[in-house]
């Protein structure tokens, strides 16, 4: 069989296998990561353009469609293997051509986890367009180069000649070409210190795309002011919290909507580290006065993770900032930065740097509270819909983010909901998404302590508990006071603190009508405002609840 047959046999399985899965399992795991490799009467091999995915291809639900595919169209084909391995792809034509062809041996078998139980990565690979789809397939082998027969492999030889390069877009390793190479992802954020460059910031971080909540109302608010006013409202704005709280989205924020209102500012955005690099590189190099220019003939300088400045042996860096920091703040020049710690906290910092970071405005943000995250998941759901229309994230899975990631970091939250979505994806489970299936999806996202996650059911036993009664009295129809209003402070509890609905609150305590709950709800509130012991009372219960968590 010719290699023109087998790209045009290839091609018919691919459109076979399109219409028996996912679509998006379909672009993800067989058009953008197989293409035909060589073929015999019994044994098709395709070669895996990205060998993380191998695992994932070898599952059932896609080997199968494809062996199903091939073999309606060859009969006496037996299996399909897969090759990752690109030495013998790049061997040279006259290197292949003094060796007879050899089979391929098939791929050792691999201990597959079940889908359920496996987490899928999340980053996604550089999109490679179906090669089949271009046309210098039409091209014919090298000259001098004899067709197998029909039962020997077929080995695909191309002359990598600039002369004669490849075309098609696929890995480099596989086959080099001077023309062609992959689609490179989009590049990152430029950190150079380049003087033709230097706003080096992330268009995709914008105040319209930045979730506030109470943990970080000061900082957007503080943040919003300078960028209207920079230079001359809260200079410096040092902004201070664990990392993958947002911190650097709401700085490169400020600094695309300075551009959005001036495109004519000069903004440098840097981490602390390449500052430092820059810095003693201009030493070497003997370009100490271009580094400064570099740094001062701006409007606007943020500088992230500046806590790495304190290092014991950057004290000539220390200095070299603090004469730049502190020529920006006398020219009315907007300075940001951000960083892990409160200037307070740190011990090795220059006294005058850290009085300069104390000149303007220091603001916290806080991790997450469970309403930012079910604010950030209701985000991603609308987001991911663009793509997935049939997505269905029910409440109780929201509820259980929240629950999993409070106070804890958002990056952490979004890997675990993406590794969610793509795991549904996979498995065709986009519109039955459940709590069963989350647990097992996010599983390695899971912190395990201790600590409890609240229910309706935790809550219940904790009020029996602190009031000395009996749980079954307390969910039970008696309407005597010792165990009424426990029951309606259980009610009031657990639609603050878990959010949960009415329906739901009076189903737990055995109630057909929703409106018990919502009277509970609404009459202990009308209680605190007027009955302070009350209200001391359930801030106890409240706090002990939450430290519990």
């Amino acid at each position: 069989m010719s290699d023109l047959d087998l790209y045009s046999l290839w091609d018919q399985v691919m459109q076979k296998t399109k219409t028996k899965m996912p679509q998006q399992m379909w672009d993800s795991l067989v058009v953008n990561s197989l293409m035909p490799y060589s073929m015999t009467s019994t044994i098709l091999t395709l070669f895996v353009m990205d060998p993380s995915k191998l695992k994932y291809i070898q599952t059932p639900l896609v080997h199968n469609q494809i062996v199903k595919a091939a073999k309606s169209l060859l009969p006496t084909l037996q299996t399909i293997d897969y090759l990752t391995d690109t030495a013998t792809v790049n061997a040279s034509p006259a290197e292949q051509m003094s060796t007879p062809p050899t089979e391929i041996p098939p791929m050792p078998p691999i201990d597959m986890p079940s889908i359920e139980d496996t987490t899928i990565e999340s980053s996604p690979s550089p999109i490679i367009p179906p090669p089949w789809d271009t046309e210098e397939y039409n091209e014919v082998l090298p000259e001098g180069v004899s067709r197998p027969s029909y039962d020997s492999p077929v080995i695909i030889q191309r002359n990598t000649s600039p002369s004669q390069g490849i075309q098609r877009p696929v890995p480099a390793d596989l086959f080099a070409s001077k023309t062609t190479s992959p689609i490179p992802p989009a590049p990152p954020v430029q950190r150079n210190m380049s003087s033709s460059s230097k706003s080096h910031l992330n268009r995709a971080f914008t105040f319209d795309n930045y979730i506030e909540s109470n943990s970080n109302r000061m900082a957007f608010s503080a943040a919003k002011a300078v960028a209207e006013n920079p230079g001359l409202r809260y200079n410096p704005l040092y902004i201070h919290g664990q990392s993958g709280l947002g911190k650097t989205h709401l700085m490169h924020a400020i600094g695309n909507e300075i551009l959005a209102l001036n495109p004519s500012a000069k903004i440098m955005s840097i981490t602390s580290e390449d500052f430092m690099n820059s810095f003693i590189e201009s030493l070497r190099t003997k370009t100490p006065d271009q580094f400064r220019r570099n740094f001062r003939d701006i409007d606007v300088l943020i500088i992230d993770d500046v806590q790495f400045l304190e290092e014991k042996n950057k004290k000539t860096t220390q200095e070299e900032f603090f004469n730049t920091f502190n020529h920006l703040l006398s020219h009315n020049k907007a300075v940001i930065l951000s960083s892990d710690k409160p200037p307070k906290d740190y011990k090795e910092m220059e006294e005058r740097l850290i009085t300069r970071f104390n000149s303007g405005l220091t603001v916290e943000i806080e991790a997450p509270n469970p309403e930012m995250i079910e604010a950030i998941i209701h985000e991603e759901i609308d987001h991911r819909r663009s793509e997935y229309p049939t997505l269905y994230v029910p409440k109780e899975v929201i509820h259980l983010f929240a629950q999993y990631f409070n106070k804890r970091n958002i990056r952490e939250l979004k890997g675990a909901f993406e590794t969610l979505i793509t795991q549904a994806a996979i498995t065709n489970r986009l519109e039955t998404i459940d709590v069963e299936f989350t647990n097992k999806a996010i599983k390695d996202f899971i912190i395990h302590t201790e600590k409890i996650v609240l229910s309706i059911k935790y809550i219940q036993e904790f009020i029996a508990d602190y009031f000395k009664i009996k749980l079954e009295h307390l969910v039970s129809q008696k309407r005597n006071k010792q165990y009424a209003h426990p029951r309606q402070i259980a009610m009031y509890l657990a639609r603050e603190l878990i959010n949960e609905s009415y329906p739901q609150i009076s189903f737990a305590f055995g109630k057909k009508d929703h409106t018990t709950a919502l009277h509970a709800y609404e009459k202990i509130s009308r209680e605190i405002e007027k009955d302070q012991d009350l209200r001391h009372t359930i801030d106890r219960i409240r706090k002990e609840l939450e430290e519990a968590k």
